[in-house]
């Protein structure tokens, strides 16, 4: 880098007084200008940064005798200056006088008198008598006036000026009687540097590279699930070139328009590979890099060591529907400002060892559907992760199906919202420990373990669910669990429990005498197919506000005892099949009913249309017969005349 610097103006002075009156004469000298000029060979763009700077008064003066009679002896003289550059590290501005001399002085006085700067920064009206200093735009204090070998920075910016940028710059000074009549007068350099710049290649946005890159790749094929969505079939590797690409190479710019390099990319259909080339050693990605590779289903691998990630923030669906990648290095990559990464591995179906052990994710916000569908993932290391941040994680880990062991125990849950579908349909998984999750902040855990057949055991005793409002299919079809400590859950603000424990084939007991079921609306499959439970006590559930109950009790072979004294089913519309017994064994030829007692309060209600048919509420319920000698009335819903299975509570 190769700074230069030209002076342009000279100061210049003039002014005039009276002996009758006194008079202060200040002029402003804007006399230096300071420019960076960068040259780099080889380069193929090159950025020269320029700037230009005004003010609006050159030479200030101020009639001293008005001050000495105003009513606080001060006065406030403000200008203005005016910047403009293009530079994206911004510019500097300094004050100084232009000598050692910081006083203003009576060039004519014998005494040598002077207005001297003051030496600490002071409000206006508490100036010592016959001082001045200066402050920059809001400031309600002024400022020692600095001597020319130790100038103020009065501002420094970051970016490039928007047009014009106007800033103001203020003179304030206290004058007494005493003042020695005459022309006091100083010179101050006010100046403007351009900051250093360093040449950087970026890459253009994620989507923008994803259309232009994805382009290549004339022979696209078509997602089986949708045929309108085009699957960038032929790219299977993504490499850095050491050379430039030939003009028959047709090679297209994905580069930002703020990089000062080029950057270049070309697709070589014989080895199925995009090529991009920059005389930069590295380049940064985007900070909105989200769907780089989306739909590049062909991609089996490639290494993100020779991208800089340092400004990345977004990192959504950076390799969604890859559906063939089976190696990507991550090794050193920055990711430190993201908040995003929403679907970063979605869908990547090969891919079986990947290690994140390099990210920061300090600032990560949302982590949904992050590794979904990684069907074949087997080894995941995430002991970096750092999720304190983190508010949406759905979907997490879904359908993540070959994973025995998940270690989240660095996991920080405390701002976590949403867990909904967070580890379902992980079919392998054996060992899992949320113990010391925090979900104090979740309001959804609907199909949180669901389908995790062979998940056992499963601690539950921290959670805090007091938020939660569904907790439908919650624990649905974990078929190896054998025990289920809810004791302590908090469903106060619960209105979904469908399914919720549908499928415990192996649960023996299940404690839910603290339940609160106030707000749940839907009950429906709720303890469908618990297979071996012989009792289950509901005393404590408020059923007022549930509007369904369809499949609640089914297939429930192992079913001995049920309380549902409590039951009030007032506002219930739909009670379809749910005694039912089941039809898993050969349509219910080999089931057994075991079913002694329901014991059930004036309260539990159900309608006429409900109670035979293939769609009946004792479908299959050998032992729940309707009795017909008790003379139902269609409509009136008289629970008593149910079968000598039930008891009728007052």
């Amino acid at each position: 880098m190769i700074s230069q610097k030209s002076y342009i103006g000279n100061p210049h002075g003039g002014g005039w007084f009276s002996w009758e009156l006194k008079f202060l004469g200040l002029f402003l000298a804007l006399i230096s200008f300071s420019f960076n000029f960068i040259f780099s060979d080889n380069t193929s763009a090159l950025f020269v940064p320029t700037l230009s700077a005004s003010v609006d008064q050159a030479s200030l003066q101020v009639n001293g005798n008005s001050v000495i009679n105003s009513t606080d002896k001060t006065a406030e003289i403000p200008f203005n200056f005016t910047v403009n550059t293009n530079n994206r590290t911004g510019y500097t501005a300094t004050l100084s006088s232009e000598t050692e001399n910081t006083a203003l002085t009576n060039t004519s006085s014998a005494a040598g008198a002077k207005i001297d700067s003051i030496s600490t920064d002071l409000s206006l009206n508490n100036l010592p008598n016959n001082t001045w200093g200066y402050k920059f735009g809001a400031s309600t204090n002024y400022a020692p006036i600095p001597a020319l070998s130790s100038p103020a920075q009065i501002l420094q910016t970051t970016g490039k000026t928007n047009g014009n940028e106007s800033n103001q710059l203020s003179i304030g000074m206290k004058l007494a009687d005493n003042l020695e009549s005459g022309n006091y007068t100083n010179k101050l350099i006010l100046s403007f540097v351009s900051n250093p710049y360093t040449m950087r290649a970026i890459m253009t946005n994620g989507p923008d590279f994803n259309t232009r890159v994805g382009a290549l790749d004339t022979n696209t094929g078509f997602a089986s699930w949708d045929s309108s969505v085009a699957m960038m079939t032929n790219i299977r590797y993504v490499k850095k070139s050491v050379t430039r690409p030939s003009v028959s190479q047709a090679a297209i710019n994905i580069e930002d328009p703020d990089s000062d390099y080029e950057i270049l990319a070309w697709f070589d259909m014989a080895s199925g590979t995009v090529y991009y080339y920059s005389d930069a050693e590295k380049i940064e990605l985007s900070k909105d890099s989200s769907f780089m590779f989306h739909n590049f289903s062909g991609l089996q691998e490639i290494d993100m060591r020779n991208f800089d990630g340092k400004n990345i923030e977004n990192l959504r669906d950076l390799f969604s529907n890859c559906s063939s990648l089976t190696s990507v290095n991550f090794s050193g990559f920055n990711t430190a400002k993201v908040t995003d990464m929403t679907g970063m591995f979605y869908a990547n179906f090969v891919l079986k060892n990947l290690d994140l052990s390099s990210f920061d994710t300090s600032n990560v916000v949302y982590m949904n559907d992050m590794f979904s569908g990684m069907r074949e993932l087997v080894n995941l290391n995430l002991s970096s992760f750092n999720t304190g941040k983190v508010e949406i994680m759905v979907n997490m880990f879904y359908d993540v199906r070959k994973i025995k062991n998940l270690n989240v125990s660095n996991f920080d849950t405390r701002n976590v919202k949403k867990m909904r579908n967070m580890f379902s349909n992980m079919l392998e998984l054996e060992s899992l420990d949320v113990s010391h999750f925090d979900t104090s902040k979740v309001e959804d855990m609907a199909m949180m373990f669901y389908l995790d057949h062979k998940l056992n055991p499963l601690n539950l005793s921290n959670f805090n669910t007091s938020r939660v409002q569904d907790m439908s299919y919650m624990f649905s079809n974990m078929w190896a669990l054998e025990n289920l400590d809810v004791s302590s859950f908090d469903t106060s603000n619960v209105t979904n429990m469908a399914h919720m424990f549908g499928g415990l084939s192996k649960i023996r007991t299940l404690n839910l005498n603290n339940f609160n079921t106030s707000k749940v609306i839907d009950m429906s499959n709720m303890f469908n197919s618990m297979l071996i439970l012989e009792n289950l006590s509901l005393p404590s559930f408020d059923t007022r506000n549930v509007i369904t109950m369809r499949g609640t009790f089914g297939a429930m072979e192992g079913l001995k005892n049920l309380n549902i004294s409590s039951f009030d089913t007032s506002n219930v519309r739909d009670f379809r099949y749910m005694f039912m017994l089941g039809i898993a064994r050969d349509y219910g030829h080999d089931q057994v009913d075991h079913l002694e007692h329901i014991y059930a309060s004036r309260k539990f209600v159900i309608s006429a249309m409900e109670t035979g048919g293939d769609e009946g509420i004792f479908y299959r319920r050998p032992s729940l017969t309707w009795d017909a000698g008790c003379n139902y009335v269609p409509g009136t819903g008289n629970p008593f005349c149910i079968g000598s299975t039930w008891v009728v509570l007052p």
